[in-house]
């Protein structure tokens, strides 16, 4: 529900608003939402191991990190409150809008986590199919009502806001006694969670560095169109999140019993390479039309970026098939390293083609840091768990299927 409602949302927003406001409402949501990873500080993958292996604790666990979180909130809050004055009228309002929406998205996503760590996951999919209508409603009303940018963005904040309510009241009903815990144990969890913050910080730098780099580089249209092909993109990596949800507490579970261990982490492995696999070729085989259908001719220039987004697709979801592997091994240092790595790989592959390729060049560069990253996870997984070489063997043969419908011309030419 989250994946196709979330898709049809923005696919109306960027169809309604053309490229160039579609790019500034996606350039400052990025703006918001790299604001937003402070409060979000890699609590959810946190969370979701530490009720995994002491499933008795999980009361103390929400409440704590909820203190954690509420501080972390405020200063967000505080920072954006600085960072307004400085802005002209319009963009004022705009970046407010978003980033209230942002605070709020992060928060929603604290109290959901409480449902999968305690395998209701039933609960959460009841309330996020009743949030998920209520969202894309919201949305595309408001901008069917009038294409602007400011109404988007308002449209956005009300909508997140309604469904951090709808989650509140929920969660309250199936999560009793869950209160906020003291500032002494809010600032112990921060310390705690530090990795993980590293670690998802540089994870989530994914589709919102991307709106920065393109516009100082091809400007704001570029950032539209771009971020046209995420929304498909995102879309399917939803699918991720679902899976790393249900998995990592199982993982974490059977940490310490190696052929337990090795079995689960194969089991999610090949989950995820299939999957990405599936819609990485979706992406790339159905390009044209897709585009057509979705986004209208405007965006055009995506037909030649979906099939590379696809390959993308691809390596990303077979580094997270060895990300949760090494999260449910306590391996979280490691990602972080390896995440940094990764992003001055693409930063300064990005400088070099950017400029001339644009939009593609980007993705060229998230291509190879995702490569950099999977070697990197691929090596230290088969050292922490029992797994053959067969899963990442079988992936690289897979990402040949994907070479007839890469437009491999634009690797000699700038567009």
């Amino acid at each position: 529900m989250r994946l196709g409602f979330g898709l049809l949302t923005f696919v109306v927003m960027a169809r309604l608003l053309g490229p160039d406001a579609f790019g500034q409402v996606m350039l400052w949501l990025s703006v918001a939402t790299l604001l937003s990873l402070i409060a979000n500080f890699g609590f959810t993958p946190y969370v979701l191991r530490e009720i995994g292996v002491r499933p008795t604790g999980a009361l103390q666990v929400m409440s704590e990190v909820l203190a954690a979180k509420l501080l972390l909130t405020a200063s967000v809050a505080l920072i954006g409150l600085v960072m307004l004055i400085w802005m002209q009228p319009e963009t004022r309002i705009l970046f407010g809008a978003l980033l209230l929406a942002a605070l709020a998205d992060a928060m929603t996503e604290f109290f959901n986590v409480g449902f999968r760590a305690t395998n209701r996951f039933a609960d959460e999919t009841r309330l996020a199919s009743v949030a998920s209508f209520l969202q894309f409603a919201i949305v595309s009303g408001a901008v069917w009502w009038a294409s602007d940018a400011l109404v988007a963005a308002g449209a956005f904040m009300v909508s997140r806001l309604i469904v951090l309510v709808m989650t509140c009241f929920s969660q309250a009903r199936y999560f009793a006694g869950l209160s906020v815990g003291s500032v002494a144990s809010g600032l112990r969890r921060i310390r705690a969670v530090f990795a993980y913050a590293i670690d998802f910080g540089l994870q989530s730098l994914f589709g919102q560095v991307d709106s920065l780099v393109l516009n100082f580089y091809v400007g704001p249209a570029a950032v539209g169109l771009y971020q046209a092909g995420m929304r498909l993109f995102n879309g399917g990596a939803q699918a991720a999140n679902v899976l790393a949800n249900v998995f990592l507490p199982r993982a974490a579970q059977v940490a310490n019993d190696a052929q337990k261990f090795g079995i689960e982490s194969a089991r999610v492995q090949w989950t995820f390479v299939a999957i990405g696999l599936c819609f990485g070729l979706l992406l790339a085989i159905v390009a044209e039309p897709l585009v057509m259908v979705l986004f209208g001719s405007s965006f055009k220039g995506l037909v030649d970026v979906l099939p590379w987004l696809g390959l993308l697709f691809f390596v990303r979801f077979f580094a997270a098939s060895w990300g949760v592997v090494l999260t449910s091994a306590g391996q979280q240092k490691f990602r972080a390293v390896a995440n940094f790595v990764q992003w001055i790989v693409v930063l300064g592959f990005a400088a070099l083609v950017v400029p001339r390729w644009g939009v593609v060049g980007w993705v060229w560069s998230l291509v190879l840091g995702n490569l950099v990253l999977s070697i990197a996870y691929c090596v230290k997984g088969m050292r922490v768990a029992q797994v053959t070489r067969v899963q990442p063997i079988c992936a690289g043969l897979a990402s040949l299927t994907f070479l007839p419908f890469l437009h491999l011309p634009l690797l000699f030419t700038a567009p």
